[in-house]
């Protein structure tokens, strides 16, 4: 799912859950968490593409699925697990819970999305498939070497 598209829904969650529970925590933690999560996704394009840094091809690289690897380190329904035992623990602290919310929202938009399937956003999964893209985000690999297709033989982008 697209950073603007995360940006919206994180929005929205949000409003509506200070509209319903009058928590700033809850609601401001939730929007940081839904949308920060993705910053994952700047240590995978280092990895894969190393230095300089360019956002142009940073967004170009991540729209494309130009990655042989990928770890999404931040992106595992293991968090989302262990944020909701923390929750519970600290009864339920409104940081804590929105940062829960957060979290799962944008896991659940990028499977869906991303039609990847519950298996792809387990890190325990990522890590057994040896963090390698096409094993993990199957169906997206049509879209990666199309894209290269278009491209020609760019060696910027394997």
């Amino acid at each position: 799912m697209r950073l603007h598209h995360h940006t919206a829904i994180s929005l929205t969650i949000s409003g509506l859950l200070y509209i319903i529970f009058r928590s700033w925590g809850l609601a401001a933690s939730s929007l940081v968490a839904g949308i920060f999560i993705d910053l994952d996704h700047f240590f995978d394009y280092l990895y894969a593409h190393g230095r300089p840094f360019r956002i142009k091809d940073f967004f170009r690289v991540c729209n494309n699925c130009q990655f042989n690897r990928i770890f999404l380190f931040l992106h595992g329904w293991e968090w989302v697990a262990l944020l909701g035992m923390a929750a519970w623990l600290t009864n339920w602290n409104p940081w804590v819970t929105g940062t829960l919310i957060g979290f799962g929202q944008h896991i659940v938009l990028d499977s869906f999305y991303n039609a990847s399937g519950f298996r792809s956003y387990s890190l325990f999964w990522r890590w057994r498939e040896d963090f390698v893209f096409d094993r993990i985000f199957y169906n997206l690999t049509t879209q990666k070497y199309e894209y290269k297709k278009n491209l020609g033989t760019n060696s910027n982008t394997d």
